[in-house]
């Protein structure tokens, strides 16, 4: 079903309101906000175009239309700024809202641009013994850790995300782990390039997850070009999202479960882009995800740029966006790859937040991110989880999590959650500077 609305509105959990030319809040007689009140959450995030802070007489004091909907689906970035909101107001505890669970190593694809390829060559000296032997109940304890911690603070449907330092397809307890998440209240988002998903998996994960993401290395003849292997191949992609669209079709979740398609900037595919998005868009997918790729170890993003070719058809891909498909590419169309590095360290935060909003796991090791020297520094790792049981509360004192957020930044010279980090960092300066109560909304168009 289509959705057809006029302008954009602005929706919080109580409240429907119409965002006007002067960005003054105003509300919505009941027939009006109908249509959209009714929508899903996936459906809101189809429609995602930024977010807004309004202030007690409903002025916007705070306006970002950067972020992208399917960066925090099926969490919205206004949970992020809530929690945050709390706590500056009432020093309520911050609670885990997304965990990222690298739980294989073991990868068949051999992309030499691979973004986790660090991680698949940890040094595993500086790892407690069998960090990465995660058996079922050694997992479900520590998701049950998780949620409990979580839910304490306030919080249920913890977004658990499943992308392995490799191929998240090979852990063999995948489907029981996703139906024990499910059943915790956390919402699943998986990772993968699905070369190892079979038809028991597959339906694993349409009955159980929130988003699933289909990572492709190539399109068309470059696939096996950067995967290098001959056993699953672009086809073999194609195929398997066709059979999740009518797998999620008949489990009648269409509402809900977000599926979609990421696909890397490459020198070879030029004007691939648009074509590929409509064959994806024809099959039923909900996003289609253009993404740059980390520069080079040793190489400058200047040697990378991005051709008009490129430009043209990524502008010619954005067209095919509507109500039901969600067209996301990079910001800035100015080269083919990026960097994490930290380039005007007085606008970067003096504090991590990524560290308590969305710690990486690692195994059993809690980690800040995924950036080496810090997660190699012992002094700054989180934690080890052993039984699982009241440990993250040991993890996350106030005095660790005070070393944590204020030690690592002065020691990073890139950040793998850079956007978001100053994102938080600067509500968190507007909260301080407004005192008043703040409302939040979602911009919907």
């Amino acid at each position: 079903m289509t959705f057809e609305f006029h302008g954009e509105y602005l929706v919080s959990n109580d409240q429907i309101g119409r965002l006007s030319k002067g960005g003054i809040v105003s509300r919505l007689q009941r027939e009006e906000g109908l249509g959209i009140r009714d929508l899903s959450n996936k459906e809101r995030a189809l429609h995602f175009n930024g977010f807004v802070v309004t202030d007690e007489q409903n002025n916007v004091i705070f306006e970002d239309r950067k972020r992208y909907a399917p960066h925090f689906f099926p969490l919205s970035v206004l949970d992020y700024a809530k929690a945050l909101y709390q706590f500056e107001r009432s020093g309520q505890q911050i609670p885990i809202l997304s965990i990222d669970s690298h739980d294989v190593l073991k990868c068949d694809f051999k992309c030499q641009d691979c973004l986790s390829s660090h991680g698949t060559s940890f040094p595993f000296k500086t790892f407690p013994p069998d960090n990465f032997k995660m058996d079922l109940e050694t997992y479900k304890a520590i998701l049950q850790s998780v949620a409990d911690y979580s839910r304490k603070r306030g919080f249920v449907g913890v977004r658990f995300e499943q992308s392995g330092e490799g191929n998240p397809d090979y852990y063999k307890h995948r489907k029981q782990l996703l139906g024990h998440a499910k059943e915790l209240g956390m919402r699943s988002v998986y990772v993968s390039t699905g070369s190892k998903i079979d038809d028991s998996l597959m339906r694993a994960l349409v009955e159980n997850s929130s988003f699933i993401r289909i990572s492709f290395p190539g399109i068309g003849e470059s696939y096996q070009r950067y995967s290098r292997q001959d056993s699953f191949t672009y086809d073999h992609a194609i195929n398997l999202l066709k059979k999740m669209v009518r797998e999620r079709e008949k489990l009648g979740r269409s509402r809900d479960l977000m599926i979609g398609a990421r696909v890397a900037l490459r020198e070879d595919h030029g004007d691939s882009y648009s074509s590929f998005g409509s064959i994806l868009k024809g099959l039923g997918l909900d996003v289609m995800q253009v993404v740059k790729i980390l520069v080079p170890e040793g190489r400058k993003r200047s040697e990378f740029p991005l051709s008009r070719k490129d430009k043209t058809d990524l502008e010619k891909t954005t067209e095919l966006e509507n109500g039901e498909f969600n067209v996301t590419i990079p910001h800035k169309l100015d080269y083919m790859v990026y960097s994490r590095e930290i380039e005007d360290r007085s606008e970067f935060p003096s504090q991590c937040f990524s560290a308590l909003f969305q710690p990486v796991l690692t195994g059993r090791s809690l980690f800040v991110c995924t950036i080496s020297n810090v997660m190699y520094d012992h002094n700054l790792r989180l934690g080890t989880f052993e039984k699982g049981e009241g440990e993250l509360e040991k993890f996350l004192t106030p005095t660790n999590v005070r070393q944590v957020m204020k030690g690592i930044p002065a020691r990073c010279n890139c950040c793998s959650n850079i956007y978001d980090n100053m994102l938080l960092f600067s509500l968190q300066k507007l909260f301080r500077k407004n005192r008043g109560k703040l409302k939040f909304y979602e911009i919907i168009k």
